[in-house]
């Protein structure tokens, strides 16, 4: 009979669970209750309470559905409420070029060890994270993080949450981290692309998932009118390029209501070689696909790649990455005439009234030049050639292939702007070409997209040792608390970033009030410095502001480098 209740209440309970149809949370008069149903519209999904930390969780909610080399589209419609307890598939992650040494791939975007899901193709997946209690009507600021990765790797699983964040900068705030198609799934470009599928897959699943926050995150407790995007690397250069999408005048394209979000924050922006979408730079990618899946013979090569096992259509562009050279990406964002209209450099130089966005925050690490064999081939690290020809010679050819559409006139005149003489005789060639990656690459992007916003960006430099590429990651991804940072560290970079999510000012810092001098606005020709008092990253926070015409690079200004970068070169840098 005790046996016969039990199954009768179990029963019950899960009648009440599948035919649950609220719209949106409700206050919960126990805070300790798991929040109830959220209804979507296509699905309903049921998150859970971690006490611990304070806050509801929904994990693997599905934000899309797309067909291969399709744009994403509403998922079909599920009766049955979901458990939003696990992470959803990653998405197949490509490679960069290493053929001339075995190369490592970039820094995670998770601060976790743990194993991570398993790829797939169906990988349109996004989580949130809200305050315990939260419910509609609460209008809490809402952020929206992209993941970094090279357009080749990463997710938003294990190990990728911000719920330490919010903890530990004392924000009250509604995350969502979202995943897109990375590799030849998410960035295969040419002339077929354009014709029968869509080109920048990748970045069109992020505008799709902001719309959906748009649709949805008030359900969750969030404000759809107070959104602010922020991203790592690849992730930053993704957040630049919904800055610039459409012309910067997404809600015209889209015929929106209002803006898919309102402030930005890029944290090192990534701006690879950004071809046109049929060039033959693009035309060559698409050919080495057709022929590494066997696609060559087809009547129709695009619809052999669309017939093409997942795995190993992933395989064949992991494959052709790794054949070009070490640091070169080659799946990534194109300019496609719809999505981006204009090279990047371009685009930015027009200013404000010409984006998407009203704020921006931009951060670089301050040694982002010291890659360490993330970009620039560890192979010559160390090299000890002292024979001046050599030394050139060993230059040239690095960056031809890093740049292998610049011409040889362009070639020295990059040479000069980062010559012999400025870098270490051991590892000589390893160090200018460092620079010259990290300039072009993720420093001028930063600096160029701050410099569009003018008056409503502040730009900052963060030197928490040892301030490499990627290390900032550590202080606002994952678990962040891990006995090696000091707290005033922790309340000095967290809380302004925090306080700019929050309120859109980075002044008004919710970890401590007075920790921070006065950031300035990037117009006055000021940045705000994340220091500790050592390079021992458990020293105290020693923040300090510094001009930005004192920041120097191989013996000339910042912004002289970045002007470079951004004049006759960009054409053919594809900048």
């Amino acid at each position: 009979m005790l046996l016969n209740l039990f199954t009768l209440a179990s029963l019950a309970a899960t009648l009440q669970l599948a035919f649950a149809s609220p719209t949106s949370l409700v206050r919960r008069t126990n805070p300790n209750e798991p929040p109830p149903v959220v209804d979507l519209g296509y699905a309903r999904y049921q998150g859970y309470l971690n006490e611990t930390a304070g806050l509801y969780w929904w994990r693997g909610i599905r934000y899309a559905s797309a067909q291969r080399f399709q744009a994403p589209q509403t998922p079909a419609t599920h009766k049955a409420v979901r458990n939003a307890t696990e992470y959803g598939p990653i998405c197949w992650p490509a490679s960069e070029g290493t053929n001339t040494t075995k190369g490592l791939p970039p820094p995670s975007n998770s601060s976790s060890s743990a194993p991570q899901k398993q790829a797939s193709e169906d990988c349109l997946f996004l989580n949130v994270v809200a305050p315990a209690g939260s419910c509609e009507g609460d209008n809490l600021p809402v952020l929206v993080y992209i993941h970094g990765g090279g357009y080749a790797f990463g997710d938003a699983s294990t190990g990728s949450d911000f719920a330490a964040f919010t903890k530990h900068t004392g924000t009250k705030m509604v995350v969502v981290n979202l995943q897109y198609r990375l590799g030849s799934f998410g960035f295969l470009a040419g002339q077929a692309m354009k014709d029968y599928g869509v080109t920048n897959a990748g970045l069109l699943d992020q505008q799709f998932a902001l719309q959906w926050v748009q649709q949805h995150v008030s359900k969750f407790g969030g404000n759809p009118d107070h959104v602010t995007i922020w991203g790592e690397s690849a992730g930053a250069g993704s957040v630049m390029n919904q800055i610039i999408a459409n012309g910067g005048n997404t809600v015209k394209a889209l015929g929106l209501k209002k803006p898919l979000f309102h402030a930005a924050i890029g944290s090192s922006v990534f701006l690879p070689y950004q071809a046109k979408y049929n060039s033959p730079f693009a035309e060559l990618l698409y050919s080495q696909l057709v022929s590494a899946t066997n696609c060559t013979k087809a009547a129709s090569s695009f619809a052999c790649l669309e017939a093409v096992d997942a795995a190993a259509l992933a395989a064949a562009g992991v494959k052709n990455s790794a054949a070009f050279p070490f640091g070169f990406w080659s799946y990534v964002p194109v300019v496609d005439g719809t999505f981006l209209t204009e090279r990047a450099s371009l685009l930015l130089a027009k200013g404000k009234k010409n984006l998407n966005g009203n704020l921006f925050t931009g951060i670089n690490n301050l040694d982002e030049d010291e890659l360490r064999f993330i970009f620039t081939d560890a192979t010559i690290q160390n090299d000890t050639i002292s024979d001046q020809s050599q030394r050139v010679s060993q230059f040239d050819r690095l960056l031809a292939g890093l740049f292998p559409y610049i011409t040889s006139e362009e070639r020295q005149a990059v040479a000069k702007q980062y010559p012999i003489s400025d870098a270490p005789s051991k590892g000589n060639t390893f160090s200018r070409i460092s620079a010259v990656i990290a300039d072009s690459t993720f420093v001028c992007p930063t600096y160029w997209t701050a410099e569009a916003f003018g008056s409503s960006a502040h730009k900052g430099l963060f030197d928490y040792a040892p301030a490499h590429h990627a290390t900032d990651n550590s202080y606002y991804i994952g678990s962040i608390w891990n006995g090696k940072k000091s707290v005033s560290s922790v309340q000095s970079f967290d809380g302004a970033l925090g306080g700019f999510i929050e309120t859109f000012n980075p002044n008004n810092n919710a970890a401590n009030k007075t920790i921070n001098p006065y950031w300035p606005t990037f117009d006055s020709g000021k940045q705000l410095l994340f220091n500790t008092t050592t390079r021992d990253t458990l020293s105290p926070a020693d923040p300090r502001i510094v001009e930005t015409s004192s920041l120097t690079d191989f013996g000339t200004s910042q912004k002289t480098k970045c002007d470079f970068w951004r004049g006759s070169i960009s054409v053919n840098a594809g900048l």
